[in-house]
C-alpha cells in the first residue's frame, strides 16, 4: 500500500473524516480509476453526517462500475434513513443480485417490510441476514423488537438475550430486553437489567417506567409509585408518563388500598393543574363528586394512545357490550315489523358495533362519530360505515336535527356523569318514534346519581337513568341488567337500554 493511501486510512480509522476526506481525494485525482477511493470519500461523508455528498460519490462509484456491491448497499442505507423507501429498496434488490448473501441489503428490505406492517416478511429478511452474519445487531434487535410486538415473548426473549450478550453496551438492548422479561413476568432478571441501565442516566424516563412496572410486580408498591413519579417529573410532564402513571396509580389502589395512591393523585394535580388527562385521572383517584363529565380532551388523547391495541386489550376483559347491542336489535326486529334505518354509531370507536348496525341500515345509512382520529382509522378498514365524522359527540348531535332513526352508543355514556343535557341532543337528533340504545355501568358504590370512579369512568344510577330518559320524553322499552366486561378479577356489570322517542 503506498504511503499516502496509508495515510488516508488511518484518519479514517481514527475518525477523523475531514482529514482523511482531504487525502482521499487528492488520491482520487491521482487514480481515478478506482472505484474503492470512491466509495471511501463517500464513507467518508456519510460519517461526517453530508449524506448528498456521500449519495453523489457512491453514484459516481457505481457509475465507474455497477458491481460495485459497496456502494449499492450503502446507497440502499442512506435512503431508508432518509425514508425514501422506494429508493431503498432499489438499490438493496440491486445489492442482492451482486451477491445474494449480503446482510446490509437484507436488513434494509427487513426494515422496509416491518415500516409496511408485514411482519413475517421482515422477518424472514431478518433471518436471513443473520446466516450470514449471526453478530448483526440491527438484525438480532429488530427481530426481538417485532416478536415483543407480535406477542411471542419467548422468541422475543431468545433474541434479546442474545443482542444483549452480543452488544452488552448497549442501552437500547438492555431496555428492550428488560420490557420482554416483564411481560414474562421474570421480573428478577429485568430489575438487574433496568437497575444497571438507571445507575448511568438516571434521567432516562422509560427505564423509571420500567422500574415502576417492575417493582409493581413484585408488590413493592411504594418503589412502585416513587419511580412511577419519577418517570413524570424527569419527563417534565410528557404526555404518555401521565397516562402510565394514571393507570399505575389505578392498579396499585385495585392491588393494595392501603397504598398512598390518593396523596400522589393529589400532588400530580397540583403540579400539572392544566394538564387534562392529569386532572380526570387523579379525580377519578379521589375519587372527585365536583366532576359531571370527562374532559373531551382527556378521551380524545386516551383513545389516540390506545388505537392499535384497543380490540386486543378488550378481548382480553370479554367486552360484551356490542354483541348484547346486536341481540337487542335482533330482538327489536322479530318483534316489530320495521324498515331498514339510518343509524348513528355515535362514539364510534374502531368500530366494534358496526358490523351488528349494518344490517339495520339502509344503503348508505350507517353513520359514525368519535372523537378519536386515530380510532376513526381503524373503523374506515372494517369498511361498514357510510360516512365517519371526527368530532366531539355533543357538538355533532347539535348539528344533526332530526337526522336518524336509531343512535346507538356502546360503552360511550361512561364518559359523562351527568346525562340530562345528553339525552336532550340525543331527543332532537332522532326522527319521529326514533330510538336510542346504549349501555350504562352500574353505580355500586352508592346511592348518588353517578359515580366517578377509580378507572375513570362514570358509574350510573338505575333509577337516575330511567327519570332522565323519560323527563326528556323517551318511553323505556328495555332496560336490561348484564355482565358488561371483567375488570381484573371481577365483572362489570351494567344495563342495555332502548327507548323510543314520544
Amino acid at each position: 500500500m503506498v504511503q499516502p493511501e496509508k495515510k488516508a486510512l488511518d484518519f479514517y480509522k481514527r475518525q477523523n473524516y475531514t482529514a482523511a476526506l482531504k487525502e482521499f481525494l487528492k488520491l482520487d485525482k491521482q487514480l481515478q480509476k478506482r472505484t474503492d477511493i470512491l466509495v471511501m470519500i463517500a464513507n467518508c461523508y456519510d460519517s461526517a453526517g453530508q449524506k448528498k455528498e456521500a449519495i453523489k460519490y457512491y453514484k459516481n462509484a457505481l457509475f465507474r462500475s455497477l458491481k460495485n456491491e459497496t456502494a449499492a448497499a450503502n446507497l440502499a442505507i442512506i435512503y431508508y434513513e432518509q425514508n425514501k423507501l422506494i429508493r431503498a429498496y432499489f438499490y438493496a434488490r440491486l445489492t442482492l443480485l451482486l451477491n445474494r448473501q449480503n446482510p446490509s441489503a437484507m436488513v434494509v428490505l427487513g426494515n422496509i417490510a416491518y415500516r409496511r406492517k408485514k411482519y413475517i416478511k421482515s422477518l424472514k429478511y431478518y433471518k436471513k441476514a443473520l446466516q450470514h452474519k449471526q453478530d448483526f445487531y440491527t438484525a438480532n434487535f429488530n427481530t426481538a423488537g417485532i416478536y415483543f410486538d407480535m406477542k411471542n415473548y419467548p422468541a422475543a426473549y431468545f433474541y434479546g438475550l442474545r443482542t444483549v450478550r452480543l452488544y452488552p453496551h448497549s442501552q437500547e438492548a438492555q431496555a428492550l430486553f428488560a420490557d420482554i422479561c416483564l411481560e414474562q413476568n421474570k421480573t428478577d432478571e429485568a430489575l438487574e437489567v433496568l437497575s444497571q441501565i438507571y445507575a448511568k442516566n438516571k434521567k432516562d424516563y422509560w427505564v423509571c417506567n420500567s422500574l415502576s412496572r417492575a417493582y409493581q410486580q413484585q408488590k413493592k408498591y411504594a418503589e412502585a409509585l416513587d419511580m412511577g413519579w419519577k418517570a413524570v417529573t424527569v419527563s417534565k410532564g410528557e404526555n404518555s408518563q401521565h397516562v402510565n402513571f394514571g393507570y399505575l396509580l389505578y392498579e396499585v389502589g385495585l392491588e393494595f388500598p392501603f397504598a398512598n395512591v390518593k396523596g400522589y393523585a393529589k400532588k400530580w394535580a397540583t403540579k400539572y393543574p392544566s394538564n387534562p388527562v392529569v386532572l380526570h385521572m387523579a379525580n377519578a383517584i379521589i375519587n372527585n363528586t365536583d366532576v359531571s363529565q370527562i374532559d373531551s380532551l382527556f378521551v380524545r388523547e386516551i383513545f389516540d394512545a390506545f388505537a392499535d391495541d384497543f380490540e386486543e386489550v378488550l378481548k382480553g376483559l370479554n367486552y360484551k357490550v356490542p354483541s348484547l347491542i346486536g341481540k337487542s336489535l335482533d330482538s327489536l326486529f322479530s318483534n316489530l315489523k320495521l324498515k331498514k334505518m339510518k343509524i348513528l354509531d355515535a362514539g364510534c370507536g374502531t368500530g366494534l358495533c358496526g358490523k351488528y348496525l349494518r344490517k339495520y341500515a339502509k344503503f348508505r345509512g350507517l353513520d359514525g362519530v368519535d372523537i378519536s382520529p386515530k380510532m376513526l382509522k381503524i373503523a374506515k378498514q372494517k369498511k361498514v360505515y357510510s360516512h365517519l365524522y371526527n368530532q366531539d359527540l355533543r357538538t355533532f348531535l347539535d348539528s344533526h336535527s332530526s337526522a336518524y332513526d336509531l343512535v346507538v352508543a356502546g360503552d360511550v355514556f361512561t364518559y359523562f356523569g351527568e346525562l340530562n343535557p345528553l339525552f336532550v341532543l340525543l331527543y332532537n337528533s332522532l326522527r319521529k318514534g326514533g330510538r336510542i340504545l346504549f349501555s350504562v355501568s352500574e353505580n355500586f358504590q352508592n346511592e348518588n346519581n353517578y359515580f366517578l370512579h377509580q378507572s375513570g369512568r362514570f358509574l350510573h344510577n338505575r333509577k337516575y337513568v330511567e327519570n332522565s330518559l323519560k323527563r326528556q320524553g323517551f318511553f323505556v322499552e328495555k332496560l336490561n341488567r348484564a355482565c358488561l366486561r371483567n375488570e381484573g378479577e371481577n365483572k362489570v356489570f351494567g344495563w342495555i337500554v332502548m327507548a323510543q322517542k314520544q
